[in-house]
């Protein structure tokens, strides 16, 4: 009996929450018309309004906790305790304070805290994405896209980790979480690099990195994006566009990587035995591809995106029946709808935390202080004030959701960018690009974390692996902020220029950062490399010139001249590989 109560206990806490979260929708059932028509912040806000309130955000909290872990709740109520402890509150940041009353008007009784903009997307376009996602992994996309990454690459050199960076880039255009990405692709990809040659660590770090990416990749690309384009007022094929360019080169960076370190190190292909049978599941599968076309045309065509997910939806259902092992039977569709509820959970619940906070900090004036404190800190120096909003999109996106992360640095870091000159197209995809890897900046980087479970790795190593192989991620933003060409926009041939020459540059920043390009990289090679990938990721003209030209010097060097040693330790390096041309896919 005694070991049976705690676990009833906690029923009983659970039927009454249960009970208590029905009667607040009971009681905003019976208060609609008063709610909807009061006037905020003017008409009086009754004692039962101030508990049904407060139990609502108390309910929130502790969802959060069961949801989502600490790190998104302990930043809420730090911007709670901003809230109510403003009077107190010394030098610039001070405010004049939330009363309980006012607190309640904003997120219970208005739209402007938890019933705000971040909810509203989620519940209204994000959760027919999530839906979309759920249907066509349940029917057999997600499998498609491993088939298809390792038809690609499967016999190149390092091919494992190759199929990795496309499997996860594909499985990202279905899916907005970078940790469900690790744990999909993860369990598949990850055991096949280090058969293949890869060390835990740098296997795991891969996948890390790749699954991020897929919260950056049209055309389906997480809650944030959604929320971003109602923020901008902007149609969403107009986000899927402006993307696409950094997306292609945060994964020409990661596959540049992978292929470097194969080659360093003598990493095998994989053996074929260990491929998976990829024509039998193309030919299972391949039809699947019909719904995602499907979607991004309707986007395309000016449809809404509630519109073009529905009708994806439909499609994924009635072609599945084009082959047997993607029927979606009664059981598999309840199975989808099940996963689609519990996805989108996953979302509404940090889009409501960020309202909470989002709602704070414009009541209390925080958004307007923190414009004039980064404009302040930053002065005229743009770079230093892009600077300091980077870091600060990494801190708040320290062990949070990626829709929260992005939320509440679109209220705070967005506007100062905007007001110094930036577009707001480029002002919030800067903080969107870095919400997103926050995900793999250590020292709170949930998808290294979850991918160094899966390839059983040192978690802190993993981390710093990835920090280093993703550093392209981390220029591409400075790169697309200063010229908005990187965002598709401006003339054919500008956008032509500057994304060739990034293109190189990420290429480049690969090669010193794995210190290998034609042959191992002296460390004068390496920096010049550095130097190169720099100048050449600057969407500068001169800078493209100089940096091309230092490009070209380390090409001559490479195979020009051989330091001693070098020649020896690339023979071994290809005998131990088992490389052979036909195989490698150059």
């Amino acid at each position: 009996m005694v070991k049976g109560r705690p676990r009833r206990q906690g029923y009983l806490i659970d039927l009454a929450l249960v009970v208590l979260s029905l009667a607040i929708a009971v009681y905003v059932v019976l208060n609609n018309e008063r709610i909807t028509s009061r006037i905020a912040f003017v008409d009086k806000v009754m004692t039962l309004d101030i508990f049904f309130g407060l139990a609502l955000v108390l309910l929130l909290l502790e969802v959060g906790r069961r949801t989502m872990g600490l790190s998104l709740i302990m930043v809420t109520l730090v911007f709670l305790g901003y809230g109510f402890l403003g009077p107190w509150i010394p030098g610039l940041l001070g405010h004049g304070g939330i009363s309980l009353p006012r607190f309640i008007d904003l997120q219970f009784l208005s739209d402007g805290g938890i019933f705000s903009l971040p909810i509203g997307v989620s519940a209204e376009i994000v959760f027919y994405f999530i839906l979309f996602g759920a249907f066509l992994e349940k029917s057999g996309g997600g499998r498609l896209f491993i088939d298809i990454a390792y038809a690609l690459t499967g016999r190149m050199r390092g091919g494992a980790a190759k199929a990795s960076t496309i499997s996860s880039a594909l499985f990202g255009t279905i899916s907005g979480s970078a940790v469900a990405n690790v744990v999909v692709t993860g369990t598949f990809t990850i055991p096949l690099m280090k058969k293949s040659g890869y060390s835990p660590r740098f296997a795991s770090a891969v996948e890390a990195v790749a699954s991020t990416g897929g919260q950056l990749m049209p055309p389906i690309m997480g809650a944030a994006a959604f929320v971003m384009a109602q923020i901008l007022g902007v149609p969403y094929a107009k986000i899927i566009v402006s993307a696409a360019i950094p997306a292609i080169l945060y994964y020409t960076s990661l596959y540049t990587v992978v292929d470097l370190q194969a080659r360093l190190e003598g990493v095998r292909p994989i053996s074929p035995n260990d491929l998976p049978d990829v024509k039998q599941g193309l030919k299972q599968r391949f039809h699947l591809l019909i719904p995602l076309v499907i979607l991004v045309w309707a986007i395309l065509s000016g449809y809404s995106v509630m519109t073009s997910a529905f009708w994806a939806i439909l499609a994924i259902t009635a072609l599945s029946f084009l082959r047997r092992a993607t029927w979606m039977s009664p059981s598999v569709i309840l199975k989808a709808l099940e996963s689609g509820a519990k996805e989108a959970i996953m979302v509404a619940i940090p889009c409501a935390m960020a309202g909470v906070i989002v709602g704070v900090v414009i009541n209390s004036g925080l958004g307007l202080k923190f414009t004039s404190i980064l404009i302040l800190v930053g002065k005229d120096q743009l770079l230093l004030t892009l600077i300091l909003a980077m870091i600060g999109c990494l801190i708040l996106g320290m062990g949070m959701p990626t829709s929260a992360a992005y939320i509440i640095a679109a209220v705070l870091l967005a506007p100062p960018l905007i007001k110094i000159g930036f577009s707001p197209l480029s002002a919030h995809m800067f903080v969107f690009y870095f919400a997103v890897i926050s995900m793999i900046t250590p020292p709170v980087a949930l998808a290294s974390f979850a991918a160094a479970a899966i390839g059983e790795a040192k978690i802190w190593e993993t981390g710093g692996t990835a920090f280093r192989i993703s550093l392209s991620a981390f220029l591409i933003p400075f790169a697309f902020i200063y010229n908005e060409a990187l965002l598709a926009k401006g003339s054919f041939i500008e956008i032509l220029w500057v994304s060739g020459t990034a293109f190189f540059g990420v290429r480049a920043l690969a090669a010193a950062m794995i210190g290998f390009w034609k042959r191992p990289a002296t460390v004068m090679e390496r920096f010049l490399l550095g130097a190169a990938s720099i100048l050449l990721i600057t969407p500068e003209k001169i800078t493209d010139l100089v940096g091309g030209g230092l490009l070209l010097l380390v090409f001559l060097f490479q195979t020009k001249y051989k330091p001693r040693g070098y020649q020896k330790k690339v023979k071994a390096v290809t005998e131990a590989s088992g490389d052979r041309p036909k195989s490698e896919g150059e």
